[in-house]
């Protein structure tokens, strides 16, 4: 979903977390689009950081002023993917 956002629709999310992506029949579905910019636009949409700091990229945590970038959710994806893994390992 985050490919096709970004590369067809050029959307960026700007808020992966656990709680925006929904497992359907075997499928991951990405939710809660509100956040979401089009990647056209130049600058933020807003003046406060967007995203769930516990899954935001370590160079958004650490510069407040940050342009959100791909990069950005793509390192948030593998904290959700992390987090996930690490939830329900059996150890």
């Amino acid at each position: 979903a985050h490919k096709d956002a970004y590369e067809l629709a050029m959307v960026l999310h700007r808020d992966l977390s656990v709680g925006n992506v929904v497992i359907y029949k075997g499928v991951g579905i990405l939710i809660d689009w509100d956040l979401a910019k089009l990647i056209t636009i130049q600058g933020p949409r807003q003046k406060n950081r967007t995203g769930t700091w516990q899954f935001m990229s370590a160079f958004l945590v650490s510069h407040s002023g940050a342009v959100h970038r791909v990069e950005d959710d793509l390192e948030s994806s593998l904290y959700v993917l992390l987090w996930t893994a690490l939830k329900y390992s059996s150890t």
